[in-house]
């Protein structure tokens, strides 16, 4: 009898230290500091957002996520180390772009599940900000999705996912700005994005239109000085017949960012009009032909580029 005892006795306690053995194998594999960090980034790879927020500590994702074709690849744990807090400092290495970069995390035990299973969570979330300067307009896109500076705070930033690449420019029929790439591999660590934006050739093509619009309406005013226009002329003699302006050279239009880094300064120069009318003397009756050519400069402003309805107005 107390050899059944013992021998189940023995089972039991062979049973416990198995499952206490199992308990410490998955809280040093799939339970571990290691193992989490790598469940993160290995969501980044197959771009389940919603499950790397949830990792990182995120009631949601970013508004800004990573392209799925410029995310990491092959994610893989290089090193870790203990800190006296109890805290575990993890180093990760991956593919990024086309090169290979690394990045250190910080994890730190959380509540076990049922007594025994470990969990972990980032001591510092793995995000970082980004920080924008347009210059001359007020919108960015980073990623394919734009933004309205205005709405991004004082300065205007916002939370990306550590790691990733994130491409900010600005493409509009009216204005574009160069890409600038940031690839954040440290969490936390801010990185700023200055965008100068330029007229586009659309621009460019209807501002010229507009001028030359303006110009053709001053020659069809059939006057020595035509109102509101940049060029004249005045003759003591008497006019016979109605004077004939022609434009030989339009001006060449230059579009400059203005002050108030929203409207853009047109200044066109260099135009050149000829003025051909029949004259008679005042002095002896003769009538002969006056021509002369004037040289002028226009300009103006154009404004509404940074809602898509740029409008020129000259001064």
């Amino acid at each position: 009898m107390w050899a059944i005892v013992r021998r189940f006795g023995l089972l039991a306690l062979g049973v416990v230290a198995l499952w206490l053995l199992t308990v410490l194998a998955l809280n040093v594999t799939v339970y571990s500091g290691t193992s989490f960090v790598t469940s993160y980034l290995k969501a980044l790879e197959s771009s389940d957002y919603g499950l790397a927020a949830s990792k990182a500590g995120l009631s949601r994702a970013p508004q800004i996520l990573p392209l799925a074709t410029n995310s990491l690849d092959n994610p893989r744990i290089v090193g870790t180390s203990s800190l006296p807090t109890g805290e575990l400092v993890i180093q990760a290495e991956y593919e990024l772009g086309e090169t290979t970069e690394s990045t250190v995390f910080v994890v730190a035990q959380g509540e076990p599940v049922l007594w025994f299973f470990d969990t972990w969570r980032f001591s510092r979330q793995p995000v970082a900000s980004l920080q924008f300067a347009v210059i001359g307009d007020q919108r960015v896109s980073i990623n394919d999705t734009e933004l309205d500076v205005r709405n991004l705070g004082v300065p205007p930033r916002t939370t990306v996912f550590v790691p990733g690449i994130y491409t900010s420019t600005l493409e509009t029929e009216w204005v574009r700005a160069d890409p600038v790439v940031s690839t954040m591999t440290e969490v936390g660590a801010p990185a700023s994005v200055r965008l100068v934006v330029s007229p586009t050739s659309s621009l460019m093509e209807t501002t010229m239109n507009a001028v030359e619009a303006y110009l053709d309406g001053c020659v069809d005013q059939g006057v020595l000085q035509p109102a509101e226009c940049p060029f004249g002329v005045s003759i003591s003699d008497r006019v016979v017949g109605v004077p004939q302006w022609t434009i030989l050279d339009y001006p060449a239009v230059e579009l400059r960012l203005s002050a108030d880094r929203a409207s853009w300064t047109m200044v066109a120069k260099e135009g050149l009009a000829e003025v051909s009318v029949q004259v008679q003397s005042l002095f002896d009756g003769t009538i002969s032909e006056f021509r002369d050519t004037e040289t002028f400069d226009v300009v103006g402003i154009v404004r509404g580029t940074t809602t898509d309805q740029p409008v020129l107005n000259l001064y």
